[in-house]
This record gives C-alpha cells, structure tokens and sequence, in this order.
C-alpha cells in the first residue's frame, strides 16, 4: 500500500509541473532562455531526475546548451562545463544529436565506464549518478525550437507512463515556444506595418465597419490638414470627400459593404481645411474584424491633383501640336540628328507617294534625295548633325520636285537638340519665275563683265591681225610666211571668242520663226555624228504625232542642242569608256499645257555618271564646271539657259547621280504665239 501511495503522490506531483509549466506561456518572462530555465527547474522537482539541458540547433547543424540545471547538492558550475564539452566533443554521437535527427525521442542507459582518460559523458555519469539519458526534440507546427535533456538516477527510468509525462512537457515547452516566436514576428510585423503606414506617401485611412475614421497617417493630415486627433471617430466623407459628393462616395461604399465585394477603386475631389481642392484616386479594400464579426475599410489615396493638371497641360500641347503639325499644307519631317525620320505629315505621305510605313524610320538622304552612291557624303544629314539651321533651295527626287528647304532644330530645356523640323515649301511657278529672273540678273552682270572684257580685247587683236596682214602682202619675209599665216588664223580664233562674248552679252538682232523641232534636232545630229560613232554613244528619238512648230530663233536653240549633247557625250564616256548598251542618249518632244498655254516640251536625257544632289543648285551658276581642270569653261549650261529664256521658255535640269540627267526645255508653240502677237493691244 505504501508503494501505491508513493506512486499515486508521484503521479499529483507530475500532473502539478505539468500546470505550473502550462501556465508559464502566459507569464511575461525576460527572455527564451529564462523561460527555458524555469522548465527545467519545475521538472527538477521530480527527485529522480538529476541534471536537465536545453541545446538550441545553430544554422551549420551544431548543438548549442541554452541552459543546464542540476539537483541541489551537484557542482552546477562543473556539470555545465561537462555538458559544452560533452556536445562540442560528441556532436553527433550524442542522445540530443540524434534525437534532433530523427524528429523523435531517444532514451539510453548509462553505466560508469572505467577510461584510462574518462569522456565527458563518464564525468557527468559519475559526478550525478545517473543511470539513464534521454533527449525529447522541441517541435510544433514542424518548426525545430532546439533538445531537451534529461538524466534520471532510477535503473529503469524514462520509461512507461513517464515517457507520457514527459511527452506532454515537452509538447507544453514546444507550443508555447511556437506562441511566443510567433508574437514576437507578429509585433515585429505590427511596428513595421506601422512605419509603413507613416512614411508612406500616400493617403492612408482605415474606417470602422459604419465608415467612421479609426487611423489616419501622416501624409492624409499633411495633404487634408487635419490631425489624427481632430478626425478619429468622424464620419469619413465628412472629411476625405468634397461636400457635392459626399452622397453618391457613401452610397457607392454602402454597394461595396453589401455585396460582398473584396475592393473598390474611385476617384473624388477632397476639400481641405483651408479650402482647397485635391483630386484623390482612392483604393479600398476590405478589412474584417473577426473578434467583433464586422467589416471595415482601408482607404489608400494617392494625390493625382498635380499630376492631372499636367497631363491636361500635356494633352493640349500635344493636339495643339498634332493640330498645326497634320494642317501644314507643306511637306514637314521630325528627323533625328542621325537622320532617322521619326514623324511626317499627310503633305509628306501625298508628295513621297508612299505609305506613311514606308517613311518612319526611314534614312532622310533615302526618302528626300531617293538615295545616294556608296561612300557619298549628304550634305543635309551632315547639316542635321551639327545641328544647324538654315534655308535653302534645292531638288528633292523623292518628292518629284524643287522645294525651299527650311532645316531648323528643336532645343530641349537644357539647350540640346536631338532633333530637327524640316519644312519643305513647294516652289510654285511664281516663285520658279522668282528664280529664273534672280538667275537672269545674274547673268546680266556676267554679260557686263564679258562685253567689256570683249571690248578690252577686240581692239589689241584686231590690230595684230591687221599688222600680220601688212608684212603678209609686203612679201618683206618669204621665210617667215608660215607663222604670219598662224598668227592671223589664231588671231581670228581669239577675235571669234570676243565675238561670242559679246552674242552673250547683248540682245541678238535675229527674230524668231516657227521651226520643226526635229528638223533642228537632225541639223545637230549631222554635226556630232561622226565623234558619236567612234565613241559608241546611240542616239534615240521620239516624237509625239501631234507636235506643234516651235517658235524660236533656230540657230540660238541649236547652239543650246549642242551644249546639251556635249555635256551628255562627256558624262556618257566617263561612265562608259568602252561601249555598252546603255551608253545612249533618248531624245523626246511632246505637246505641252502650262498656264493655259501651249509649249513644245523637249526631253534630253542620257545615262551617263549624272549629278548630285548638292552640285545641282551650282551647275549652271557661270564658270562653274563639274568637268576637269580645262576640258569646260562652265558657260555651256549659263548660255544655254540664258538662250532659252531669250526665247520665252523654259530651261530646267533633273539629275539622279550614278543613273541619269534629262535636260527639260519647253518652247511657246508657233500658233500660241502667233495668236497673241497678233491680239490687239
């Protein structure tokens, strides 16, 4: 019977550790490791039990004690040191070792070993008498929390219904370990969440599940005006929304809250303490509240007054933009310093005959000139490089036609320019009559220049032809015949050149007929037909049914046929030195309607080196010649201009480098001129 009592007392006192331990959970103890001390010291009260350590498993797989205690009358301070040296020495061999490794409890028998040199384990086997070791792993939730260790004096012991004891301790320890690491991340959470709420620059606002203000952080008082203070409790629209709509914000909140819905998004004009008005766009989301079995609100808003203001601003510039840009009745580009087309208007899509996906993104030189040989430099993209603004005139293929060409950049705020507005303004027949008269005064002054070098050297000339002639009839010097003869043949040559400078320079007395266009065309052919032969160029001609006569000074538009086909003959044969089938020249004459007019146009084309693009304001400015050094004086294309003009018409020169140049002449058809020469004045 005494034996019974002891273990129906044994079995109060366990059931009482157990509640002092189960009641630990909610104490407020300092830390882990004093919680995990007292524990142990509880479980010290079973007089079987003689020493109890808590290791705790670091990151790299090693034990570490937390705590150890022992029973009154054993050197604490020495089992300690025992145990450190104990898991330090026999890491994994150990009982807490293994029992951390399986996830499940291990119990072994200790028995005094006679060493030569005792370990660890034999020192605290002897030093406390235990008989029996057993480790229990700290789990829950499958979370490891470290060891528990016990060594018991009794033969026999940790095992049975102690085994159940200790079990319930040890769940008791691991739950309450997991409730305390799970508040302690839970306030960790919460003053986190906090400072979140507060630095945050946006709106921040939670509501009470009948919309009354419960939190309002610092961005809501700064941009609002409010305090935290002077809020709470008040109703939210009262002070997050403007009076005139205040109604339909609650009620559209009263939607969200009855049917079920997890978030809402809107957008409502905030009236601020001082008055003011601040568009919010507000984000809300659901907030239960399971304790009290409602629902709140949390109400994120961010300030999108400035932003929309801007976006106003920006809109209108751009359709203001969009607006002038797609009207300019001109060709207009945005092209970029490396000569890249970002944009272009409708007049741009209608003069390239091209879809506007065809231009975007396209090289200016390729869309504007319709290319450029390998290696050519274009000069307007070195202009786009640099950046520069100018204004010029010039041909552009790709437009089929000349334009005034207005290069200007578009500086950004710090000064830069990336891009540049080219605005190409189609010259009109006025502004090409604007030309040809600026070009005729051009070569007006020339002509001054040339009649009065004529006159300069006309007169010493005609004596030396004069002199020569004297001592030529004198019969003074027979041997000296040969270069008297010379000087009087160079010295007309020399008298025949003034002559054509003066042709050049004043108004010629002979007056225009009607005239047979190819009739002149085969007078010019019979002249340079031998030199085509030996140098292999063909000649081929086309002539519409309907051809009117000409009404033109034949001889003066011959010598302009002439300079035309010497400059072909000398672009053909710089292209073609030997024979090819495209060493050719195509000669073409059709009716023509111009400003209510009748004209006959003639086409001159050959497929020789041709022009480029930046050379064709140039050739035919006086003395300028793209021919080498002494085989051109650069008066061809002048004079031939200046003859055509003469004669009422029209001289115009279109080039493709590398392709092709067609020489354009259009002459006042004999019956149109006629009938206005003969209305009455």
């Amino acid at each position: 019977m005494d034996q019974e009592a002891k273990r129906i007392a044994l079995y109060v006192q366990r059931y009482k550790l157990l509640r002092e331990i189960g009641e630990l959970q909610v104490e407020a103890a300092a830390d882990e490791a004093a919680f995990l001390t007292r524990c142990c010291a509880l479980l010290l009260q079973d007089p079987e039990y003689c020493l109890i350590w808590v290791g705790r498993e670091e990151q790299d797989g090693t034990l570490t004690p937390v705590t150890t205690v022992v029973q009154q009358g054993l050197p604490a301070p020495q089992c300690r040191g025992l145990v450190v040296q104990l898991v330090s020495e026999a890491a994994v061999t150990i009982t807490a070792a293994q029992a951390l490794a399986k996830g499940e409890p291990v119990v072994t028998s200790l028995a005094p070993a006679e060493e030569s040199e005792p370990s660890p384990l034999t020192l605290l086997t002897t030093i406390t008498g235990s008989r029996v070791c057993g480790s229990w792993p700290l789990l829950h939730d499958r979370q490891k929390y470290g060891v528990l260790t016990i060594h018991s004096i009794r033969e026999g012991g940790l095992s049975g219904i102690e085994l159940d004891f200790i079990a319930n301790v040890v769940a008791t320890i691991s739950r309450t370990l997991f409730l305390r690491h799970t508040s302690h991340h839970l306030r960790l959470e919460h003053d986190f969440n906090c400072e979140i709420v507060q630095t945050v620059q946006a709106l921040l606002v939670s509501l009470s599940h009948c919309g009354e203000i419960l939190s309002f952080n610092r961005t809501a008082q700064e941009v609002t005006g409010y305090g935290e203070a002077e809020v709470k409790g008040r109703f939210w629209v009262d002070v997050l929304i403007s009076p005139e709509r205040r109604a339909a914000s609650q009620n559209q909140l009263s939607r969200v809250l009855k049917g079920g819905q997890s978030e809402m998004n809107f957008r409502a004009e905030l009236q601020t303490r001082g008055g003011d008005k601040r568009m919010i766009e507000w984000h809300g989301s659901i907030r239960p509240d399971i304790e009290q079995g409602r629902v709140g609100l949390v109400l994120f808003g961010i300030d999108i007054t400035n932003r929309m203001a801007a976006d106003r601003a920006l809109t209108h510039a751009l359709a203001k933009w969009e607006n002038i840009f797609s009207s300019v009745q001109d060709p207009a580009l945005i092209v970029s310093a490396q000569g890249t087309i970002l944009d272009v208007n409708p007049a741009t899509v209608a003069a390239a005959r091209r879809p506007r996906e065809e231009i975007i993104g396209r090289g200016v030189c390729e869309i504007l000139h319709g290319g450029r040989r390998p290696g050519a430099i274009c000069p307007l993209e070195v202009l786009l490089g640099q950046q520069k603004s100018r204004i010029f005139e010039t041909e552009l293929r790709g437009l089929r036609g000349n334009f005034l060409l207005t290069v200007s950049p578009l500086r950004q705020e710090d000064g830069t320019s990336e891009v540049s507005l080219l605005l190409a303004r189609d010259l009109t027949e006025e502004q090409l009559m604007k030309a040809e008269a600026f070009r005729a005064a051009q070569l007006a002054s020339v002509g001054e220049l040339a009649a009065g070098v004529a006159h300069e050297i006309n007169n010493p000339i005609n004596g030396i032809i004069n002199y020569a002639q004297i001592l030529l009839d004198s019969n003074q010097s027979q041997q000296h015949t040969h270069f008297l003869h010379c000087i009087i043949k160079e010295g007309r040559r020399i008298a025949g050149i003034t002559k054509n400078l003066l042709d050049f320079s004043r108004k010629r007395e002979e007056s225009p007929e009607p005239v047979s266009v190819p009739t002149l065309f085969r007078h010019c052919i019979e002249l340079i037909q031998h030199q085509y032969l030996i140098d292999g160029i063909a000649l081929s001609e086309e002539y519409a049914a309907d051809l009117p006569l000409a009404f033109c000074n034949p001889q003066q538009i011959q010598q302009v046929f002439l300079n035309v086909f010497s400059n072909a003959r000398y672009a053909l044969n710089e292209r073609y030195p030997l024979p090819h089938a495209n060493k050719r020249i195509a000669i073409a004459a059709l009716r023509r309607q111009r400003d209510n007019r009748e004209f006959v146009r003639i086409t001159i084309t050959d497929y020789g080196t041709g022009i480029e693009h930046d050379l064709m304001d140039r050739v035919m400015d006086p003395f300028f010649s793209t021919k080498t050094k002494g085989e051109g004086t650069g008066l061809g294309l002048s004079i031939s201009h200046s003859l055509v003009r003469e004669n009422k018409g029209l001289f115009r020169l279109q080039s493709q480098w590398g392709k092709w140049t067609m020489v354009t002449i259009d002459l006042p058809a004999a019956e149109e001129q006629r009938a206005r020469d003969e209305r009455p004045r």
